[in-house]
Order: structure tokens, then sequence, then C-alpha cells
């Protein structure tokens, strides 16, 4: 099912980022997760970033620097990543800041 939903993602994220350089970022693989409709990484202290797209080549798994989420403000993208927590009860991703919101989440981060 994920090979049909990533080359729509793909379609959808390149008409919305900028594009830039291909930049390729390598990514352990014990520091990836996937969800639904996303790829994240974790970059330390709970603190994950999203992209639609993970390639491997020999080297190993990688993503393009212009595929991972963007925040969005003032009707347009700035430079920096969109940064979310993973909640250790659920396991959904939350924006940083912004508590647990799943209702069936015995979350003590609420």
């Amino acid at each position: 099912m994920k090979k049909r939903i990533l080359p729509l993602l793909a379609v959808c994220a390149s008409s919305i980022l900028p594009v830039t350089a291909s930049e390729k970022i390598y990514i352990d693989q014990e520091e990836l997760k996937s969800s639904n409709n996303a790829f994240h990484i974790h970059q330390g202290n709970n603190v994950w970033i999203e992209t639609n797209t993970i390639h491997r080549d020999a080297t190993g798994f990688y993503t393009h620097e212009e595929s991972i989420a963007r925040t969005f403000k003032d009707n347009k993208y700035k430079g920096d990543y969109k940064k979310t927590w993973k909640c250790p009860y659920c396991y959904s991703y939350w924006p940083i800041g912004t508590p647990c919101q799943n209702p069936s989440c015995p979350s003590k981060y609420k």
C-alpha cells in the first residue's frame, strides 16, 4: 500500500515545497519511523522531523533536503523544519509545545 501512496505524496509535496538543490540527508535506520502518510526522523530529545520520501543507495537510507516538511507562517514557508514530538503512550506526533490531543491516550502530557 505504501508504494501507491508515496508517488502521490511526492507529487503533492513537489507542488508546495520550494525547489532547491537536491542535497541528500542520510538517516540512521534506527532513527526512522513511519506513520500513515509520512516518515519521521528522530533528531534527539524526542524531537522528530517529517519527510514524505525515503531512498536507499550503497551508503544507506536518505531523503532529499527539499522533501523535509517546513514550518508555514504568514502564508509562506520559513526555512525551519517542522518539528514534532512523539507521545510515549499513543505514539502520535504533535507540534512542539502542543500537548497530546488523543482523547483515548492515557498520557500525562495533556
